[in-house]
């Protein structure tokens, strides 16, 4: 048989109420990396098709009503209708009937099912059928360029027709000047005076000049930009400010463009002076918008990262939650199996915790377990190492680059500390104050095995350390290992005596 490789992404839909051929087409499927789901009749068959979406339809069903009712359904809606379909076990006036339909993509394969036959249809119709779907995409992503163009288009050419009535609208003034250092004016329009507040009188007989006008930090630049234009025989635009009669500090664009003789000699500069001071305005309005934009996305970008960072706490004893473990075990195990160094993990469970809630209450248990929490946390000093809450009573410590020697002394300094806290279990069978029980498990990480295993045998190793009388550390070893069926068969027997247990002690207290 060929194997005919399959897109990850094709679902299958079977309609088949025979339990052979359902059978021999989900092995082939299967076989083939295809995904597929199986309807029984033409009801389930909608009923699917109206919750997921598939590449193909196989059908094999015996009445033609059944097939005729599917179709029916596909050719109702815009998202089917294009659905491929292949019949199987269907005669030629039942597929003349079907394409009455005007169904686009169906097909037929003839019993007895050829394994070859159907592999190459499937693949043919899924891969037809991704093309269409990758075209139609592609065609949407096209009319909304082309839409958001035209949108663009139109905004511009908004905005030029209000540029130009704004142009038009703002006051300003053409001159005509002599090139020199102080920009004699031989001639200036009426709207010299709403520029400046100087009449054009004044300025053509001198008895102001405009150069004095500029604001003095710009009157430099402006010079050397309007020569460098000049020489070069071309247009120049400048923006700058000038200090009008009553004193008041304008923004000025100017454009202009030297006139020149036969030999090229420079005669004068013609030109236009427009007010864009309400425009420069704006931009410093837009400016400052645009930095508190630029502040409150950062201050976004801050609160989402610490959003992030409550979404990976515990909420009631403030260190790493389960979710952090996992990620973060799964993350070390990749690394370490790269550097092929060693791992460890503890796992640490409070001893008879249920009945220091049944007799403290669960107020009292809850800050037991934050006290706890914190001090292995401040126990556990690299940055590297993770305390987590893994579950009700019971703690995680992974320890990244740890050899099962410093493990040892990393677990006997966190028993240590939680032995100093003195905090009283007056309900407790193994010590008046609290005491835990811990298992610690090392590897060095490999591919070939999983960080569930290293939780596995922690886990088997705090579970020897529960048996052996608790408030106590057991290292992971061989006899764990030999113990592990029992470990496992006891499960359910231990929970039932644990129960038991904690019903006798809550009647020997009422």
């Amino acid at each position: 048989m060929k194997n005919l490789q399959a897109s990850p992404e094709a679902v299958i839909c079977i309609v088949e109420n025979n339990y052979s051929n359902l059978k021999l087409l989900s092995s082939l499927l299967r076989e083939n990396e295809y995904e597929f789901v199986v309807a029984h009749s033409a009801e389930e068959t909608i009923n699917t098709l109206q919750n997921i979406s598939v590449e193909l339809i196989l059908i094999n069903l015996a009445l033609e009503k059944d097939k005729l009712q599917i179709c029916q359904f596909l050719q109702s809606s815009e998202s089917t209708k294009n659905i491929p379909i292949i019949l199987m076990r269907a005669n030629q006036n039942e597929i003349n009937k079907l394409k009455q339909l005007n169904i686009e993509n169906l097909d037929d394969i003839k019993m007895p099912i050829q394994a070859d036959d159907v592999l190459t249809k499937i693949k043919f119709h899924v891969q037809i059928h991704s093309l269409k779907k990758q075209l139609q995409s592609q065609n949407q992503k096209l009319q909304q360029e082309i839409s958001l163009r035209e949108k663009v288009e139109n905004e511009l050419k908004e905005h030029k027709l209000m540029l130009e009535s704004l142009i038009e609208n703002l006051p300003g003034m053409v001159y005509y000047s002599s090139n020199d250092c102080n920009l004699n004016m031989n001639f200036v329009s009426d709207n010299f005076y709403s520029l400046t507040g100087y009449q054009p009188e004044e300025l053509i007989q001198n008895q102001i000049i405009y150069n004095q006008l500029i604001y003095p930090e710009d009157r430099k630049y402006l010079g050397q930009e309007r020569q460098k234009a000049l020489v070069n025989n071309q247009p120049f635009q400048l923006i700058y400010r000038i200090i009008t009669a009553k004193k008041e500090l304008k923004w000025i664009w100017e454009q202009g463009k030297g006139v020149y003789c036969s030999n090229g000699e420079l005669l004068a500069i013609k030109g236009l002076i427009i007010d864009i001071t309400a425009q420069k305005q704006v931009e410093s309005k837009l400016t400052k918008q645009n930095l508190a934009l630029q502040k409150a996305e950062a201050a976004l970008i801050i609160t989402n990262q610490q959003l992030q960072k409550v979404a990976r706490l515990d909420g009631l004893t403030g260190i790493a939650n389960r979710r952090s473990f996992d990620e973060y075990l799964e993350k070390e195990w990749r690394r370490l199996t790269r550097t092929k160094s060693p791992l460890s993990l503890i796992l640490c469970d409070v001893d008879y915790f249920k009945y220091y809630n049944d007799y403290y209450g669960h107020l009292a248990g809850d800050d037991c377990l934050r006290k706890i929490a914190q001090t292995i946390k401040q126990t556990v000093k690299r940055s590297a190492d993770l305390v987590a809450r893994y579950g009700g009573e019971e703690f995680a410590i992974i320890l990244p680059n740890t050899s099962d020697k410093n493990a040892e002394k990393v677990v006997e300094l966190i028993r240590t500390a939680i032995h100093k806290l003195h905090i009283n279990h007056s309900a407790s069978r193994v010590s008046k104050y609290v005491t835990m029980s811990m298992g610690v498990a090392s590897v060095i990480p490999t591919k070939a095995d999983s960080p569930q295993s290293l939780i596995a045998k922690a886990d088997q190793a705090l579970y020897h350390a529960k048996e052996k009388g608790r408030d106590r550390i057991v290292f992971f070893n061989q006899d764990c290992t030999k113990d592990t069926q029992t470990y496992l068969e006891n499960n359910l027997s231990y929970a039932k005596s644990q129960e038991n247990i904690s019903q006798t002690f809550l009647l020997a207290l009422s």
